[in-house]
């Protein structure tokens, strides 16, 4: 396969290179266009995404997303930026019709990108119609149940787990649904991960850093407590509370996983928060609270592993 960077070629180069890549075939036909000199879209991304950092606490990892997303649709476009219609991000979405998950990446992305330039330089939204109506329909993804970690795998998991640091660990990621991020830092170090002094076992609670650079708590039940006050007595740590970086817990996850042959990954232990709290009775605001989510449509997705049948157990009737 081609490689796609074509950054730093010229416009004709970098075509002619995704033509190989993707076929010629599917893309549109470009048109000539009277761009401003001074319009430059590397700079306007650039603009962009220092903007969503300022207002929006954009992450290492999200700034990544953004930047990879967008400058693969900047190295595809045949025009300028001005001149992309409706049309325009049709076509370009239509390209991942048989990626169902990147496209609707790509859509969010393209979609956030047009909502700040119709803003900041005042260009045609192509989203939006003149009335401000929703003119593309966010493209539809599968509706997947992924693995969940329930009670009882977590129980083989810290009976499995040798050091009192992997098993507090676990009941930690286990009982507050943490992300790997907020307990072990950031994968990209940008995000330091839980302090001891932010740990508060009488009120069991853990301040952590978020996405975004968010504040939250995590909050955790007597055996998780025990665990910590364990931990805590043996290795006395000073600064972060762990000392393992993202790399050192995920490979922590995947040395347990194969000694105790139970999957699992920091992930699946954040869905079986979102489920098992589900099935306690919890409203989806109140885990999403809990959980640090922004949305108690992210609340839904990942407690799809909640079914018809957990449902009905906790059904009442109305006629008594």
């Amino acid at each position: 396969m081609v490689n796609s960077d074509t950054s730093g070629c010229s416009p004709a180069v970098g075509r002619l290179l995704w033509e190989q890549e993707v076929g010629s075939s599917i893309l549109p036909t470009p048109t000539i266009s009277s761009v401003p000199a001074e319009f430059d879209a590397v700079n306007t991304l650039d603009d962009f995404v220092v903007n969503r950092k300022a207002t929006r606490g954009l992450s290492a990892r999200g700034e990544e997303w953004l930047r990879e997303t967008l400058s693969k649709f900047l190295r595809w476009l045949p025009i300028s930026l001005t001149d992309v219609t409706t049309a325009t991000i049709i076509d370009f979405l239509g390209l991942y019709v048989d990626k169902p998950w990147r496209k609707h990446s790509f859509y969010r992305a393209l979609r956030t990108f047009w909502k700040w330039l119709s803003v900041r330089l005042s260009m045609p939204n192509p989203f939006l119609d003149k009335f401000g109506n929703p003119v593309i329909e966010p493209p539809k993804v599968p509706s997947r149940i992924l693995y969940t970690l329930n009670p009882e795998k977590v129980a083989v998991l810290i009976e499995a787990a040798e050091l009192i640091r992997d098993k507090a660990i676990i009941a930690l990621l286990a009982d507050t649904g943490g992300r790997l991020s907020e307990i072990a830092g950031g994968r990209r170090k940008d995000t330091p991960g839980a302090q001891s002094a932010d740990l508060d076992l009488e009120r069991k609670q853990l301040k952590v850093l978020g996405k975004g650079n968010k504040q939250g708590y995590l909050v955790f039940g007597e055996t998780t407590m025990s665990l910590l006050k364990r931990y805590l007595e043996k290795a006395k740590p000073v600064g972060k509370l762990f000392d393992l970086s993202y790399e050192g817990m995920t490979s922590m996850l995947r040395r347990l996983e194969d000694k105790s042959g139970v999957k699992c990954n920091a992930h699946s232990f954040r869905r079986g928060f979102a489920t098992e709290l589900r099935k306690k009775g919890l409203s989806e605001l109140d885990i999403a609270e809990l959980g640090r989510w922004s949305s108690t449509a992210m609340v839904k997705r990942y407690s799809r592993a909640y079914t018809f049948d957990d449902a009905a157990e906790r059904y009442k009737p109305i006629v008594t």
